[in-house]
């Protein structure tokens, strides 16, 4: 498999990194989790490129396309703390994150029933089953971030997550247009549910890689003990920390504070679009199934040549300074959407963003697990992402109501200059940390 991604260009070098070799278990635990990273993306390509036009074509409304995005967020915002409390608290974690994985997994197969129901209720239907599952899908991807952060050192990060996601991104793209170019030619909705059914089967074999992934035993990897100093001496013990304890945490972790608040408002102003990019490209360029999936293939086939490229900036800069040139660039997919009417304009123009674009998922990743404390990480990851999560069910929500008020055309150049100011916020917070 190595010798695979080597003619692929797409090996890692982690003895770069630093100047002992890796073990030779984690270089295997590497190369499963990429591995892992293609069944993934196989999976759920399968799946999320077609969740909005399957949903109109079950007469969704405007409202119904937007609550894709908010309403999942807000079911995850409900369980992802409590539950990633009971995945800190466990010394396996690998048992509890493929258990959730499965869980969100199975879903694939609810939703390829949901044209067997009434038409009166498929397309709320389909709503009400996305965000529940979501449920499983939220805890299991923070289980997993907490779980690969013990798996994979600090120092060999880099390199290790940008092969995963560049051969992620080869065989996402691969997928997706093979995919829009069958969808087209199948009867709907049989073609959808084919899809969602072979997702559900590749997500089995994405577990059994998974599963083969060696977690380090407990006396190997210990919870550190834990100072009065940051209010934690008894969390362990207690399961839950009371408010006081809570807020004097956060103090002193202001890293994570500052990144957190940072993340929060580039998250809402990256997603405030994404329910307009949905229904302009179906209602106002008339995109098919293929173009949606074209689209999707040029966003990640450009993020293909940008790996290697941000690497090199993220080892030279860090973090924060190239998620802020990174994120600098995004604006110019709504920006194209205000002025451009062809759907080969706005194709051309993925690929450049999604170049840049690798950029910013690198970094977001990276960042996050550097500024996260080694003691209870998952509920550290599960704090993060519940917050980002509050942008997720407020930003389509607004981004819909934007097109009450506005065109467009408006509406985008709205979007365009939210971007800007999200990516602002990560120079600011790098300026403060150099302080």
């Amino acid at each position: 498999m190595s010798k695979l991604f080597s003619k692929l260009g797409l090996s890692f070098d982690v003895s770069k990194s630093d100047s002992s070799s890796p073990s030779e278990k984690l270089q295997q635990n590497i190369r499963l989790n990429i591995i892992h990273g293609m069944f993934n993306v196989a999976s759920l390509d399968m799946v999320n490129p077609f969740l909005g036009i399957f949903a109109i074509k079950l007469g969704a409304s405007k409202l119904m396309v937007a609550l894709l995005s908010s309403a999942p967020a807000a079911v995850s915002l409900l369980s992802m703390i409590p539950l990633a409390g009971c995945i800190d608290r466990s010394s396996r974690k690998k048992l509890l994150t493929f258990s959730f994985m499965l869980a969100h997994r199975c879903f694939f197969m609810v939703v390829a029933c949901i044209p067997f129901f009434d038409p009166s209720i498929r397309a709320l239907l389909f709503v009400a089953v996305i965000a529940v599952m979501n449920l499983p899908g939220s805890i299991g991807n923070v289980a997993w971030q907490s779980f690969i952060s013990r798996i994979i050192p600090p120092e060999y990060r880099v390199s290790a997550f940008a092969a995963r996601n560049r051969i992620m991104n080869l065989v996402g793209t691969t997928l997706t247009v093979l995919a829009g170019l069958v969808l087209d030619r199948l009867k709907y909705p049989f073609g959808y549910q084919i899809f969602f059914t072979t997702a559900f089967l590749l997500g089995m074999i994405e577990l059994y890689v998974f599963n083969k992934i060696e977690e380090p035993a407990p006396e190997d990897n210990p919870v550190p003990s834990v100072s009065p100093t940051n209010g934690m001496q008894n969390a362990r013990a207690s399961g839950s920390l009371s408010l006081l304890k809570t807020i004097h945490e956060f103090r002193a972790q202001p890293r994570f504070i500052r990144y957190t608040l940072a993340s929060i408002l580039f998250y809402f102003s990256w997603q405030i679009a994404w329910p307009l990019f949905s229904w302009y490209q179906v209602k106002v360029l008339n995109a098919n199934n293929l173009w949606v999936s074209v689209l999707s293939l040029m966003n990640t086939g450009g993020s293909l040549f940008g790996y290697g490229f941000w690497v090199k900036v993220l080892n030279r800069h860090g973090n924060l300074k190239t998620l802020f040139y990174a994120s600098g660039f995004i604006f110019i997919v709504p920006a194209i959407y205000a002025f451009s009417h062809s759907l080969y304009v706005v194709a051309a123009f993925n690929l450049l963003v999604g170049a840049i674009f690798s950029g910013v998922n690198l970094a977001l990743f990276n960042a996050l697990l550097e500024v996260t404390p080694e003691e209870r990480k998952t509920s550290y990851i599960a704090y993060y992402n519940t917050a980002i999560t509050v942008s997720a069910i407020v930003a389509p929500i607004a981004g819909v109501a934007l097109l009450t008020i506005m065109s467009f055309r408006w509406a985008f150049i709205v979007c365009a200059i939210l971007r800007i100011l999200g990516s602002l916020c990560f120079w600011v917070i790098d300026q403060m940390d150099s302080r």
